[in-house]
């Protein structure tokens, strides 16, 4: 490492001067390590042993402190820290401090930890130096400067690993960049780590990801208009490389652990900042000089289907020559390389990801939206985002278009489900949504998140080539057959009363049993079983969300069938939009405006301003039994992009006659039979 690189103190993840702690039981190189960085980095850096800071403290030196009390000695340990930091503080200097976690005890034929909270709040990095037990053994027995107790190579196994092991989860918990140094002579690999730990940030590594991804895309970008941007975990499958590598480690029992140290890493002080998933590339790294990280990535890749939709999309974008497709993922490169080589894609469909730091990146969800942005004004491709988690929303707000994948709602992020909402709602994000499991339900509503088919022609259209999309969602029933059936009794000048009515609560029951499953999304419920067992049921989902509105007077027999079907809904009756107020409004995901006959659409129109005026995020359906042509186009006037608003109609019919009854033709009087009424 040069030392004329300059260091940026404000890059350090912990917001303070760096200080690398340099680790390993009595014997395994620290001093010899330590030396030697002195020689290569001259005085650019505070090199100490913390020892000697401390024999500078107390009178008497070493000696005079090994004679002091615990908590006197304890308290000297976070002299020499606060010491050291302050020094580092005052001229700007990185810190590289030898130091013991762990020191032996014959009396108790054990090693006990000396870590006090100062080393904590001190280092932002820790090197373990991880020599075999037998090299520090002959190491201690042959090093005339320094008279060590004999100790076995068995005590000195169990010291190193009981050492390391505490140590390594001590530091994934308080947010302290950690990583084990197998070498016997580790000095190449240190230098290189203290490289990478003071010298390389999130500027970094999004300018190495640019470098791949100008690799990729140069041969071809002047043929090329758009791009399709994926995620791989829990994206391009049901799957999570991630959870099934260390599954499979754990198994193994590599670590000697079963802490999930993913889990561990992501869930402490790091969260999922540059330097979490730097702290997991090292833990990859790890597992290469193990000589193992290859054959478990070949296992699990062996495990990994994509899903079905997203396979055939891929492979349908084969033959596209104005898309590039390219995959970008905190998840493992090498995982999803195999993959997507067994399926024939490795050819079109580029993956930048994660790995082992030395020939992998160090992807967050800032990188993955720096690489978006990269392709919007470096090659002025229109770029389209498709993820399925909470490290895919800064791509989602950078993208021009947006898909969220939904798998099985038992293993997809639940937290997802509020950051997506949060984000949505301040503007950040406007996305689509993709049903890719059969246990799917949607996320949210489909009125915040509309409903996609990745190999549908609205897809190509409106995702990958940016073209408006068809703001009027339009379910006609017309020429089915069941729609013929419903009609008749409904336009039989015969039925009146009663009978009509019953007509039209049969015509919404259905248009809501056929419609609002799709529309809506469906949710899993218990129920008892006829065989006396509980298994699981289904209904539309959310229905204490949903707010049924009849317009009077002609709504309200269909909208009585619309009823039936969710039964958990709220319902009311307007005559005018007035009627549906704020507060009516809180916490309602859709309305579905009911009524038996859209003639004009004016009515529609004006309730559709009116909730548009208070709720711009909620979902808008019609529903009718008949609808003519020209309401169409009156309703579909008030679908376009500025005013963010888009409505689904269903109905039972669409009519081209101009008809509009009076007295006994009007709906109302033959529902009610109230022609005669004054």
């Amino acid at each position: 490492m040069s030392s004329e690189m300059q260091i940026d103190f404000n890059n350090c993840h912990i917001g303070r001067p760096p200080v690398v702690g340099l680790y390993g039981i009595s014997g395994s190189g620290k001093t010899f390590v330590l030396e030697a960085l002195k020689c290569a980095l001259g005085t650019d850096h505070i090199l100490v042993e913390g020892s000697e800071v401390i024999s500078k403290l107390v009178d008497g030196g070493l000696r005079g402190f090994h004679g002091l009390e615990e908590t006197q000695k304890k308290a000297v340990r976070e002299l020499a820290l606060r010491t050291i930091q302050a020094d580092c503080l005052n001229d700007r200097k990185v810190g590289v401090v030898a130091g013991h976690f762990m020191l032996w005890s014959d009396v108790q034929d054990a090693g006990f930890s000396v870590w006090t909270q100062q080393d904590v709040d001190t280092y932002s990095h820790i090197i373990y130096l991880n020599p075999p037990p037998e090299t520090i053994s002959h190491r201690r027995r042959h090093d005339a400067a320094k008279q060590r107790p004999e100790i076995t190579v068995d005590k000195l196994r169990q010291w190193q690993a009981e050492e390391e092991s505490q140590l390594r989860i001590t530091c994934y918990r308080r947010g302290i960049v950690y990583t084990s140094v197998r070498e016997d002579s580790p000095l190449a690999e240190v230098t290189s780590l203290l490289e990478l730990f003071l010298h390389r940030g999130q500027e970094s590594h999004r300018r190495e990801a640019e470098v791949q991804l100008d690799h990729f895309i140069m041969p071809s970008a002047k043929n090329l208009v758009s791009a399709l941007v994926l995620d791989a975990d829990k994206t391009l499958s049901a799957a999570d490389s991630g959870h099934l590598f260390w599954e499979h480690v754990h198994h193994r029992n590599l670590f000697q652990t079963q802490d999930d140290y993913l889990k561990v890493i992501f869930a402490g002080p790091l969260g999922y900042t540059s330097a979490a998933f730097l702290q997991v590339a090292l833990l990859y790294e790890e597992l290469v000089t193990l000589n193992v990280f290859d054959d478990i990535c070949t296992d699990i890749a062996s495990q990994i289907s994509l899903y079905p939709d997203v396979a055939a999309l891929l492979l349908r974008l084969r033959k596209d020559q104005k898309t590039g497709t390219l995959v970008v993922t905190a998840g493992l490169r090498r995982v999803w390389e195999q993959v997507l080589d067994r399926y024939g894609l490795l050819d079109t469909v580029k993956i930048i990801g994660s790995g082992p730091i030395r020939d992998a990146h160090v992807i967050t969800a800032r990188v993955k939206a720096n690489l978006v942005a990269h392709l919007q004004r470096s090659y002025h491709l229109h770029v389209a985002a498709v993820g399925d988690s909470v490290l895919d929303l800064e791509m989602f707000a950078q993208a021009d278009r947006a898909v969220v994948i939904v798998g099985d709602k038992k293993t997809r992020s639940h937290r997802m489900e509020k950051e997506l909402a949060a984000a949505i709602a301040r503007g950040r994000v406007s996305a689509s949504q993709a049903l890719l499991s059969s246990a799917s339900s949607p996320r949210l509503n489909t009125g915040l998140l509309p409903l996609i088919d990745l190999n549908g022609p609205k897809f190509d259209a409106y995702i990958l080539r940016g073209s408006p999309f068809p703001l009027l969602n339009t379910i006609d029933f017309t020429d089915t057959h069941a729609a013929k059936i419903l009609a008749t009794p409904m336009r039989d000048a015969s039925n009146k009363g009663p009978a009509l009515r019953d007509a039209h609560w049969q015509t919404g029951r259905y248009l809501a049993q056929t419609s609002l499953p799709d529309l809506l999304g469906i949710e899993e419920y218990m129920i008892c079983h006829v065989q006396g067992h509980n298994v699981p049921g289904h209904r539309i989902a959310q229905q204490n969300k949903i707010l049924i509105v009849a317009l009077m007077r002609g709504g309200e027999p269909m909208a009585m069938g619309v009823s039936e079907i969710l039964p958990s809904a709220s319902f009311l009756h307007a005559r005018k939009p007035e009627d549906l107020t704020s507060e009516i409004l809180e916490g309602r995901s859709a309305v579905i405006l009911v009524d038996s006959v859209v003639n004009s659409g004016q009515t529609i129109a004006c309730f559709i301003d009116h909730l548009t005026s208070l709720n711009p995020a909620v979902r808008i359906i019609v529903m009718a039994g008949v609808v003519q042509v020209e309401a169409t186009a009156r309703i579909e006037g008030l679908c376009t992009p500025k005013r963010s608003r888009s409505v689904d109609l269903v109905t039972l019919r669409i009519s081209h006659n101009k008809f509009t009854g009076h007295g006994g033709t009007d709906t109302g009087n033959r529902l009610y039979l109230t022609e005669n009424l004054k």
